[in-house]
Parts: structure tokens; sequence; C-alpha cells
């Protein structure tokens, strides 16, 4: 069933009609009776539907445009598990839902990104990732590639070493432009993540690292010792990593390394 509205671009709305691919995506989930669901932009329920036919415990869909949730509600309103938000997903207190929706338990995150927004939601994730379980989301193939790339890759960047540092990243599979409406430009890619408990590896101060890999990766065709010497102090022989190195050619392990020494280093000052 389809609401015959027309995709908005103010929204980046593009809709998933192929039910293919959203029984697909549901299924990668392995939904268990237990788990709390949140679904980011529900559109016309594609997605809501084949979540509403797993065993969930609770699915709560956020969408932002109004013409839809008449329409969502009509469809799954009815279902005591199903609460609808009518709000812009970055406006969500989330530790305040997890709270009331999910008494604390960690939640898993699920849906079609606009792929304006795509970045401030995942990063917004990652901010939030005590609450979260996992995160399992249709995104740009591009922007796929870039959060699973490794090392001496050219897609990777600040979202590879940020995401895997805190996460076990999959692209699962690609779906074709023709499985949207309206067809965008672009082919799209299921990226699943999920938070581990701890950093990978040991972290002194994350911000440090963020102004690290951003600054490195704001010049990434420069060795790093003509980027990041100013974040490092009077760096000696004991800088952890080859600073004639490029960006991309640094491990996510040696850009942790890199932080700590920084913050080794302002404390000794």
């Amino acid at each position: 069933m389809r609401t015959g509205l027309r995709p908005l671009k103010k929204f980046s709305q593009n809709f998933l009609k192929d039910e293919t691919y959203a029984r697909r995506l549901v299924d990668s989930m392995k939904v268990q009776p237990e788990d709390v669901i949140l679904e980011i932009g529900a559109g016309e329920g594609m997605l809501t539907r084949c979540l509403m036919q797993t065993e969930a415990a609770r699915i709560i869909a956020v969408e932002l445009d109004s013409r839809m949730l008449p329409w969502l509600e009509m469809r799954f309103g009815s279902d005591a598990r199903f609460r609808l938000i009518a709000n812009d997903f970055l406006k969500v207190d989330l530790p305040a839902l997890v709270e009331s929706e999910a008494s604390g338990k960690k939640i898993r995150v699920v849906g079609n990104l606009p792929y304006a927004i795509t970045s401030p939601i995942l990063f917004s994730l990652l901010e939030n990732r005590q609450l979260v379980q996992d995160v399992t989301v249709t995104v740009q193939k591009e922007v796929a590639e870039r959060f699973v790339s490794s090392p001496g890759k050219k897609a990777y960047g600040i979202p590879s070493v940020l995401f895997q540092l805190y996460g076990d990243l999959a692209l699962l599979f690609y779906i074709p432009r023709q499985a949207f409406e309206p067809v965008p430009k672009v082919e799209s890619a299921v990226l699943q993540c999920r938070f581990l408990n701890a950093s990978r590896f040991p972290i002194a101060d994350v911000d440090v690292l963020r102004q690290l890999v951003k600054t490195g990766f704001g010049q990434r065709r420069k060795m790093l010792r003509n980027t990041i010497s100013s974040l490092l102090g009077s760096p000696d022989g004991s800088v952890p990593i080859d600073l004639t190195l490029r960006p991309e050619q640094v491990s996510i392990q040696s850009w942790a390394e890199l932080a700590n020494f920084c913050v080794q280093k302002t404390g000794e000052g």
C-alpha cells in the first residue's frame, strides 16, 4: 500500500518502494522478542510494516513529515507495540526516550536515512552509543563505503576511524536506485554498526582524538608533520607514529596512540 503522496525535496525524501529490500534489511537485524526498535523516518511505512511483522517488544517510529502521520497511525496504531513520534530525529531527547520506552535498556535503530542529513544522524547516534545496541540503515553507497573502509584505501577517513573505534561495521548489501521513489542519482547500501561496550583501543580524551583526525584528514594529501605538528606541542623521538605518513596510512590503533600521546604531553606541560 502506498500513500500516493509526492516525496518532498525539503525532507530529502526517497521512499523505499521495493519490499524485497525492506524485508532483507529487517531480516539482517535478527530481531528478538525483547527488542525495542527505533525507526528514523518511517515515511510511507515500508520498513515499519516489516518491523511490525517481527516479535519486537516495542517499535517507535519518528517521522517529521506531517502528511505521513495519519497514514502511519491508520496502518499501525492499533498495535499496542507501536508508537509514532512527530518530530525531527535530531531534536528527539534520546536519553529520555530510551529511559521511558526501554527502561534504560539499549535500543536498536533502523531507517532509510535522508541522504542530506545522513552524517549528522549517524554521528548523533555515535554520541549516544551507550544507549544504542546497533544501527542498521540505508545510506548512499559511497557513504557506507567510507564508514567501513580500512587504512590505505581512498575512502578511509574520519568516519572510518571514529566509528570503527567504537563499533563493528559492515556493508551488508547494495540497493539499486530503482528501488526508491523518486529514483535518486546515486546507489544506496545498507550499513550496519554494532556498538562495542568500550572503545576498541584505550582513549584518554576522545575530543583530542577527534581534533587530530579532523585536522589530519582536512589535508589528507599532506604528511602528518605538515598538518598536526601544532597539536603535538614539541614532539620528540617519543611520538608513537611516523609523521611522514599521510592520514589514510594511519591505523585506528595508531590514531588512538597519537591522541593519548598528546594528552600525556599536555599533562607533562
